[in-house]
């Protein structure tokens, strides 16, 4: 008899990063609005996406090699159309700047000059009929900002204005409080941009479909990432506050209860760790040094890049020519780029020293670092001058103007400058193009979206990946899914026992929960939103594998007893336990805004609302607070060392660090590695006690330290 209940090991849980929407008049081949304004509400309706742009300089004769004066604008996957082209014809590889390579081969002989069209709706933020690739309902809640600078000067963000997006669907969002600029549509003007902020939004998809019937639709964020390797983990739990009064002479029972505010706490996930992913979340800021591995390749050389600001989500390529243009070839969606930056910034340290240390992938122990760093492609905008790459999380870094932007695309081996792990015997273990980050606490934590899917059958998404599992019939699976979003990590630890794997453990609460309701639509129920299963339509190949963030053969975690730790200089060959933590005392709050729309409802009564109250009873704001850190290590100790670097009571600047290094086995020298870099720290507590059993004398230490690094060497892209 088949499964009716839910269970553990038909259920998925998978990560995401936050980033913002940008959307600028005039970008996506046209993109304009307009709105409505009812009351406190203003509904913003899109208009002017164009997909498409030709060419006039096409040369081909019976052959997939087509020649043209420039082949800047091509994506890879963009499709083809004209004279000789075959149906569904995709652009299949860019080989020079005036060359690439179609799919199919074309015909009709030789053709000089010819005009062909070229459609980049793939990798756009909006379909052909301008509805914004995003799930019914996910944006309620987001904060929106408007850089007014054409006819929405009005609403501009200098003055002062942030909406709140109730509802969106399709080509429409709907924000309160009303929009100041007078209603009228299309009404957008050169200089105009609405800004959707990262905070509680997971990167988009481009690669989704939306439809007015949830069993037609396939909905999706970006919510595809590996959690790890998860031995224990909580969800957040919604919790209702309730308000409840006794009224004077009306007896003695409750006579008002109403529910309140509505949070979403207590959130947990304990990692046998074998990566540094969530390390970077618990700390916040991450650079590279591998910016140009092996076989990666270039899109622009600096010429064309526009400076990136930190927090931004996209790179723009028009600084030398206003009709944008690059030196190399743009990338397609799911490629990765890096941004080339070896000025320095700062990290945390106590003392300025005579001459700074900077981490160019080599230090252990680093003051500053290069800012280079890397991002996955989400979305690409070659139609017109707004020729920008957007990627799937803010910038952490300030890049001034013509810094060198590279691309890499993941391959199952090790071309085109992908990681790979090495599985011959005489180089087991060794990452071809492993890549070298450095990751930091500063003043910002980056945000993300938990995405968890349940059933009751071992089977796809009802409407777009199967359709024999139909909601209400005998063979229902009874999909629930649900994506967490606005979730930072509030507090962390790093532990290990002697002859036992590394685990990571992270706390955090999240600032609103969405829940697929296409299952409770009167007609055409299924599952809208298409939910992400790892191994089966994520990580179902090496080179998605490593796209998610489990490489083929990088899942077995971090083991301590291949790892080392040295303090005062000196290695500490007896340690039984280390215990790192970490409190970033990020705290929610509730701020005054309110949800005019009316609640939208089936007909039996039940609530389509994928957010109740489009967020408005949930905190808007997940804010960092100060950062603390503690050590406790356990020793067997030899000598008197340890009790006189404590009895002294002195503060352990930079020059005495301590640090694990962890290495995984292997036979080859490139293998996976984590140093975790404290310095600046006190010894407060170690105790030397003789034990009743007469066995062995444990040195159980308390360390403060002020500022944790870490240096990682993987096969991840980006954490």
């Amino acid at each position: 008899m088949a499964q009716t209940i839910y269970k553990g090991d038909l259920a998925e849980v998978t990560l995401g990063h936050e980033t913002s929407i940008v959307l600028t008049h005039g970008a996506w081949g046209g993109l304009d609005w307009g709105h409505t304004t009812t009351g406190d509400t203003s509904v913003i309706t899109f208009s002017g996406v164009a997909h498409t742009f030709t060419d006039a300089t096409c040369d081909y004769n019976n052959d997939p090699t087509i020649a043209m004066d420039s082949t800047t604008r091509l994506v890879v996957g963009m499709g083809v159309s004209g004279t000789g082209i075959p149906s569904a014809a995709t652009v299949s590889s860019i080989t020079s700047a005036t060359a690439f390579e179609l799919s199919v081969a074309t015909t009709g002989g030789s053709v000089t000059n010819g005009t062909l069209t070229f459609n980049n709706g793939d990798s756009m933020f909006f379909d052909s009929s301008h509805q914004l690739k995003y799930p019914k309902g996910l944006l309620a809640g987001s904060k929106m900002r408007i850089k007014g600078g054409g006819a929405y000067s009005a609403d501009d963000h200098t003055k002062g204005n942030v909406y709140t997006i109730v509802a969106n669907e399709g080509a429409t969002i709907t924000v309160t409080p009303a929009l100041l600029t007078s209603a009228a549509s299309n009404a957008a003007s050169a200089g105009d941009e609405l800004i959707i902020e990262s905070l509680g939004t997971p990167a988009l998809d481009v690669g989704m479909a939306y439809n007015s019937n949830a069993q037609t639709s396939d909905e999706t964020v970006l919510t595809d990432q590996f959690i790890g390797l998860a031995a224990e983990i909580t969800l957040p739990e919604t919790k209702v506050e309730v308000l409840r009064s006794h009224v004077v002479g009306i007896g003695r029972q409750v006579v008002v209860q109403e529910p309140q505010h509505m949070d979403n706490e207590g959130g947990s996930l304990t990692t046998m760790m074998h990566s540094a992913r969530w390390l970077y979340y618990a700390l916040g800021n991450e650079a590279v040094s591998v910016t140009n591995p092996s076989g990666a390749a270039s899109v622009d050389d600096g010429t064309n890049t526009s400076a990136i600001g930190m927090g931004d989500t996209y790179v723009t390529f028009v600084r030398a020519n206003a009709n944008g243009t690059v030196t190399g070839s743009f990338p397609a969606i799911g490629d990765y780029i890096t941004v080339e930056d070896t000025t320095e910034v700062l990290t945390p340290y106590a003392t300025e020293p005579s001459a700074r240390t900077k981490w160019t992938g080599t230090q252990t122990q680093f003051h500053s670092s290069v800012r280079s760093e890397i991002r996955r492609v989400i979305a690409t905008d070659s139609t017109n001058t707004h020729l920008r790459i957007y990627v799937d999380d803010p910038f952490n870094f300030d890049h001034a103007a013509g810094k060198v932007v590279r691309k890499i695309v993941l391959a199952a081996d090790n071309s085109t400058g992908t990681p790979n792990f090495q599985v011959t015997d005489a180089a087991w273990g060794n990452i071809q193009n492993r890549q070298k980050r450095a990751m930091w606490s500063m003043w910002h934590q980056p945000s993300f979206a938990l995405e968890s899917s349940m059933r009751t059958r071992d089977v796809g998404s009802y409407g777009n990946e199967q359709t024999s599992n139909a909601p209400g019939s005998a063979a229902d699976s009874k999909q629930l899914t649900r994506v967490y979003k606005g979730c930072k990590v509030k507090s962390w630890s790093l532990t290990a026992d002697a002859d036992s794997e590394v685990k990571m453990k992270v706390d955090f609460d999240a600032l609103m929960s969405y829940t697929d309701t296409g299952r409770l639509e009167n007609s055409n129920k299924g599952d809208r939103y298409t939910a992400h299963r790892m191994f089966e339509n994520v990580g179902n190949s090496p080179a998605n594998r490593k796209a998610a963030g489990i490489a083929p053969n990088t899942e077995k975690p971090f083991f301590f007893y291949n790892g080392t730790i040295t303090a005062f200089g000196s290695n500490l060959a007896q340690v039984t336990k280390f215990e790192l933590g970490g409190e970033n005392n990020v705290t929610q709050h509730l701020v005054v805004r309110g949800n005019p729309l009316a609640e939208s409802r089936n007909s039996a009564g039940g609530s389509l609302e994928q957010i109740p109250f489009a967020g408005s009873r949930n905190p808007s704001l997940s804010v960092e607070g100060k950062v603390e850190y503690n050590l406790k290590m356990e020793v067997l100790p030899t000598d008197p060392l340890l009790w006189h670097e404590f009895r002294t009571a002195r503060s352990k600047g930079y020059s005495e660090p301590i640090t694990l290094h962890l290495v995984k086995d292997g036979a080859g020298s490139e293998r996976e590695e984590v140093y975790v870099i404290i310095d600046d720290y006190v010894i407060t507590e170690a105790p030397l006690q003789i034990p009743e059993d007469k066995g062995v004398i444990r040195h159980e230490l308390t360390i403060l330290p002020k500022h944790v690094k870490v240096i990682a060497y993987d096969a991840l892209m980006h954490c």
